[in-house]
């Protein structure tokens, strides 16, 4: 994954993101196409910002941003609508400085900030694996909602059997910088948490 966002450089081979061969593309060049959650839900938000004013960043990250007209009515109405759909209360504290949210509202946020631009592709490194179960639980759903209502290819990292498991249409299992399992339909509906151990026991 540090490799596609950018962060790794790339030992061999080609790495193609919206038609065209980034591989020696700096992460400022890729991120116009790619966005990213990362565990740490502090990494994806400015604290000492607004939640507004954090989603107005969010939405020019390919542009300069300017907070100074952040307050208009249409942008505050929108951004109201698009925080109601996290279902956390977020739609009444969009002037609330986001290191005082809880993580998983912090963590629900940085999600739709990463999808406001409709990205090509969505990175998510985890980014259940520093909450506690329910809250887990409750991104997660959220993530699947988002995912699905804008039809984006995201790729996730996890450890959580059930996560991988239940979310998303193709699971690819690595060992030891190898691809040990790759697979989808149906034969991915059919596997269980123990087959997935089993493997990485052999």
């Amino acid at each position: 994954m540090n490799t596609i966002a950018g962060t790794l450089t790339a030992d061999a081979g080609e790495i193609d993101l919206a038609d065209r061969n980034v591989v020696k593309k700096p992460v400022s060049y890729r991120a116009r196409w790619m966005s990213r959650v990362f565990q740490d839900p502090k990494m994806g938000t400015a604290g000492d910002l607004s939640v507004a004013e954090n989603l107005v960043l969010a939405q020019s990250h390919t542009h300069t941003a300017s907070l100074r007209r952040y307050k208009k009515a249409d942008r505050w109405n929108r951004y109201q609508e698009l925080l109601k759909t996290l279902n956390m209360g977020l739609e009444d504290r969009l002037e609330t400085q986001v290191k005082y949210l809880s993580g998983g509202q912090r963590q629900a946020l940085s999600l739709l900030m990463a999808t406001l631009s409709k990205p090509k592709l969505l990175l998510l490194d985890e980014h259940t694996a520093a909450l506690d179960p329910k809250t887990s639980h409750d991104v997660m759903e959220i993530t699947q909602k988002i995912v699905t209502r804008e039809g984006l290819t995201t790729m996730m990292i996890t450890h959580k059997m059930s996560d991988a498991l239940k979310y998303g249409n193709r699971l690819i299992m690595v060992q030891d910088g190898q691809i040990k399992l790759d697979v989808s339909g149906e034969e991915k509906q059919n596997l269980k948490s123990e087959d997935l151990v089993n493997l990485f026991q052999d």
